[in-house]
């Protein structure tokens, strides 16, 4: 039996997406130890953080946001459903975001290890912020994004999990990845970051609201003689859809029992002083356009 019409596409599309991973991974095979990799959740400043540390290396770190298996294959499986074919000339271009699920690939069989450790930058940002950014991020590739009501808007980031994803991260990604519980040492609020140690990993904890002092943070994490300047990269306000994003910002209010379950949590309780806690759930409980 014949293939059909679109049989040899779909084959030629595995095969070049299996290349072009093939290609990805031998490089970072010679990476060495230890390996640098930003892993965090997304929308909280990463991106920048993952310049400045290639600006100063020379080398591109590892970024990633999951390396849970279960959640690293259903991105898996959502990134080939929207990207069935290449696009392009070059790594990036073929694949456009895939060489962060191919990263996460390698580092779930490379994990580390006393003998090859890890050097890694983590952030944080209050919960609501994060999800609203990471919300309007996912609509870009795909999701919807409704912005003609902002009740309609923040009901779905609720509705539909975003909270709970920036909430639960460690747990579900990085103590298992690290073995690492950032809830064992207190957070330095006043100073936004710390350094934490283990046998197999050094990690720098940023907050996202002190990304200011980010270039202190990195220069204790490599020991390096001198700051490492952060820049601003994937910001929300340069997105397409920068417009809405904004729009929604002046008029989001969302419900008072979702603020209360993010602002409660251990998570929130953790990284943000009560003031401050107390401060984003008023930011989020009426328009900006109503104050």
């Amino acid at each position: 039996m014949g293939m059909s019409g679109g049989a040899p596409v779909r084959l030629f599309a595995r095969l070049q997406y299996a290349t072009a991973r093939a290609a990805a991974r031998h490089r970072m095979e010679g990476s060495g130890a230890p390996r640098v990799v930003v892993f965090t959740m997304g929308k909280s400043g990463s991106t920048a953080i993952a310049h400045a540390l290639e600006s100063r290396l020379g080398t591109r770190p590892f970024q990633v946001f999951r390396l849970e298996p279960g959640g690293l294959a259903a991105a898996t499986a959502r990134y080939r459903t929207r990207h069935p074919a290449g696009e392009g000339h070059g790594l990036r271009r073929r694949f456009p975001g895939a060489l962060h699920l191919w990263e996460s690939e390698f580092l779930q069989t490379h994990r580390p290890s006393a003998d090859a450790p890890w050097v890694v930058c983590t952030t944080v940002r209050e919960p609501v912020a994060q999800a609203v950014s990471a919300y309007f991020h996912g609509a870009e590739h795909g999701h919807r994004v409704i912005d003609s009501d902002p009740l309609e808007v923040a009901r779905a980031i609720v509705d539909d999990g975003w909270l709970r994803r920036s909430v639960r991260w460690f747990e579900r990604e990085f103590v298992p990845a690290l073995a690492i519980d950032v809830y064992a040492t207190p957070f330095p609020h006043r100073q936004g970051w710390v350094v934490l140690t283990s046998p197999a990993a050094r990690v720098a904890l940023v907050r996202q609201e002190n990304l200011d002092a980010a270039p202190l943070a990195l220069q204790t994490l490599l020991d390096s003689a001198d700051p490492v300047p952060v820049g601003a990269h994937n910001v929300g306000a340069t997105k397409p859809y920068a417009d809405a994003y904004t729009q929604f910002l002046d008029a989001a209010c969302f419900p008072a029992d979702a603020l209360e379950w993010a602002y409660s949590s251990r998570y929130a309780r953790h990284f943000y002083t009560a003031a401050e806690r107390a401060a984003f759930l008023r930011r989020w409980s009426t328009p900006v356009d109503a104050r």
